[in-house]
């Protein structure tokens, strides 16, 4: 079984406390075959002002945990030049998100 977090929350105690912790422990701790992170909505503004968690994103991405951008939300708050860097895809998701929600073989969570 494959994980997709759909990580839209800029509350710093789900971030640092569950968000990113479960999405490494899923990787590490083989809960799950896979394990994907897009990041959408306010949490892409939250990494912009918090270098803490840009290095929290680097690490997911070093720990090869495939993490995505919406192009979209990036864009409106001028997050697309340091998701890229940190190693984020940033790309349109709508279509991306809808497959993996159809997809039989992936939990979708939404935190």
């Amino acid at each position: 079984m494959k994980l997709l977090v759909v990580w839209k929350s800029d509350n710093e105690i789900d971030i640092h406390n569950f968000i990113v912790p479960y999405a490494y422990n899923s990787k590490t701790q083989n809960w799950f075959t896979d394990v994907e992170v897009l990041i959408w909505g306010a949490s892409q503004e939250k990494i912009v002002q918090d270098t803490l968690i840009q290095q929290r994103v680097k690490n997911l991405v070093k720990n090869e945990i495939t993490t995505y951008a919406c192009k979209m939300c990036a864009d409106k708050v001028g997050a697309t030049e340091i998701l890229e860097s940190l190693g984020v895809t940033v790309m349109y998701t709508g279509v991306y998100l809808s497959d993996k929600m159809k997809d039989s073989e992936f939990e979708v969570i939404t935190l």
